[in-house]
Formats: structure tokens, sequence, C-alpha cells
């Protein structure tokens, strides 16, 4: 573990590299999409907890290009 990674929560890319899969596939994995095998979402699932991954909604909105928060 780097130490870039010690500073920033982890990402679903660090899922992915811990994985050895793309980060699209983790997504997939996590939204449980059809095309990902049991087998893959478990390592997947198991990486993301060791790694102490937490979905970041704000991500989520820049990548929807959606807004779920309302700043004042």
């Amino acid at each position: 573990m780097g130490l870039d990674r010690q500073l920033r929560p982890a990402t679903q890319s660090d899922v992915a590299r811990e994985v050895g899969v793309s980060r699209t596939l983790v997504s997939f994995a996590f939204r449980d999409a059809p095309g990902v095998s049991g087998e893959t979402k478990q390592a997947i699932f198991d990486a993301a907890k060791r790694l102490g991954y937490r979905p970041n909604a704000a991500a989520a909105d820049l990548a929807r290009k959606h807004r779920s928060a309302v700043g004042l």
C-alpha cells in the first residue's frame, strides 16, 4: 500500500488494481449488472472490504452528470 492510499479513501480504481480487473468491471459488480461472474464479484467485494472502499456520492453524481445535493 503506497503513501498516497494512506492519505485518501480507496477508489474503484484501487479495488480494480487489487483484483486485476478493469474499473468498469468493478462498477458493474457494485451495480449488480449482468456479465460479472460470481467468483469475480466475490473477489471484488473482498478487496473492497479489505481496502476500506466506501461509495462516494459526489463522484457518482459527477459520473452521471447529475446532482443529488443542493448547496446554499
